[in-house]
């Protein structure tokens, strides 16, 4: 940018240049007279020896004498500032965490006292009933259940321990002894827990 403002002032300068008018050269005017005949004795002078002082034509100004303008200086193209590098994000040290102690063993609970069919009491007999599908099938057998007991005399758990052998009958069986009550067995006068193998049996007709 600063190179072409140079070069317009350059040519701005040669073109008033060229509209400056130059000064024009007055020569002396020769006057001739006559002058009479010299002598005989009288030395010839030829008038191209009359000395003519013919005045000094001014010189026309040269482009060199022509004031140069004067272009300021360039100015320094400065360094680009380079942004600063963020330092790299360092990743937060993990917290510490103290270990969590170990939870406090669960207290064992007393083995359940397991007991034979004739030592329990029935408060409610099981309504065991053979099913009309069954009968009409001839179905028949005993289902062996096993029967928890809790410190009430209600049946808390039943599942089939051994099968009769049709599925309607174990069924029945099952629904049955949910439906009994037992009298709470007791040790040294407290009620405890108790499991038992109760037989429900279902005759052929």
């Amino acid at each position: 940018m600063l190179v072409a403002c140079a070069h317009i002032f350059l040519i701005a300068g040669l073109w008033q240049l060229s509209r400056v008018p130059l000064p024009r050269l007055e020569l002396p005017v020769l006057s001739v007279s006559l002058l009479p005949e010299p002598a005989a004795d009288a030395p010839q002078r030829r008038l191209s020896e009359t000395p003519v002082a013919a005045a000094a034509a001014p010189r026309a100004p040269a482009l060199t004498d022509l004031p140069v303008p004067t272009l300021p200086p360039l100015a320094e193209t400065p360094a680009p500032i380079a942004a600063p590098t963020p330092a790299a994000a360092q990743p937060p040290s993990p917290a510490v965490t103290p270990a969590a102690p170990p939870p406090p063993p669960l207290p064992t609970a007393a083995p359940r006292r397991q007991l034979a069919s004739s030592a329990v009491r029935y408060l409610n007999l099981p309504p065991v009933e053979v099913p009309r599908a069954s009968r009409r099938a001839g179905e028949h057998g005993t289902v062996w259940l096993r029967v928890v007991v809790d410190t009430t005399g209600q049946p808390v758990q039943v599942s089939v321990h051994r099968s009769s052998g049709f599925t309607r009958l174990d069924e029945q069986a099952l629904w049955a002894m949910r439906q009994a009550r037992f009298k709470p067995h007791t040790e040294d006068g407290r009620a405890v827990e108790v499991e038992v193998i109760a037989p429900v049996e279902y005759p052929a007709d």
